[in-house]
């Protein structure tokens, strides 16, 4: 088997493919299990140890990159997680279409790309647009897991969601059920800080216009 190109940034805002939606009931044997989501699931590292943890969990891992979807997928495959699916997506544009209304158990976003540049700071995940929505995915009570190595994008979801009516005041974390990102213990090895919040969904009532943080002056990286 050749070996895979993979590309390490995508941009977000140029990614136009249209996606199947899967019949859920299709996918998984046990639709009555708690479902969640692993938002740009990378390898799958996580994804595949944290359905081999909960087997009474279905989760979802959501990736830009289709030569990573491959290789997850074939990963999955060959460890027969029957409770585990991964789809390429960009979560900006496709999470409502994917999942109805309150179906979400728990959402994962685990060292997202933090464009350090000002100028591709558009390009981030957690932006209003993205908080809305996944706030209309999640159970009320649902849970909205965030990590990242970079201070700046920590601060700056954490100014989201100190403007967010949705979410409860945000947890500190030290890991997901006991489990790591392969990034994650990759800095953990190294004796390196990591940002780790648990935020729960108490209610919708947040609109864009009231997520927006004011800018600050930055000088281009």
């Amino acid at each position: 088997m050749s070996k895979r190109r993979i590309r390490h940034h995508v941009n977000p805002l140029n990614f136009r493919e249209e996606i199947a939606i899967p019949k859920w009931s299709e996918v998984f044997e046990d639709m009555s299990r708690e479902l969640e989501v692993d938002i740009g699931c990378a390898k799958g590292h996580f994804l595949m140890a944290r359905a081999a943890q909960a087997p009474d969990v279905n989760i979802v891992g959501l990736e830009i990159r289709r030569p990573m979807v491959e290789l997850v997928q074939e990963r999955i495959t060959k460890r027969s997680l029957k409770n585990c699916h991964v789809l390429c997506c960009n979560a900006n544009m496709s999470l409502r279409d994917l999942f109805g209304e309150s179906s979400l158990d728990r959402a994962y976003v685990h060292f997202p790309d933090p464009w350090f540049k000002k100028r591709h700071h558009k390009r981030r995940l957690i932006k209003a647009p993205f908080l809305i929505d996944l706030a209309a995915v999640l159970k009320i009570g649902g849970e909205f897991h965030f990590a990242t190595d970079y201070q700046e994008y920590a601060e700056e979801m954490l100014a989201f969601m100190e403007l967010n009516p949705d979410f409860a005041k945000g947890q500190r974390l030290e890991s997901a059920h006991g489990l790591l990102t392969d990034r994650e213990a990759w800095h953990s090895s190294k004796g390196d800080p990591v940002h780790r919040y648990l935020f729960k969904l108490e209610r919708r009532e947040a609109t864009e216009d009231m997520l927006v943080i004011p800018e600050k002056e930055e000088s281009e990286a």
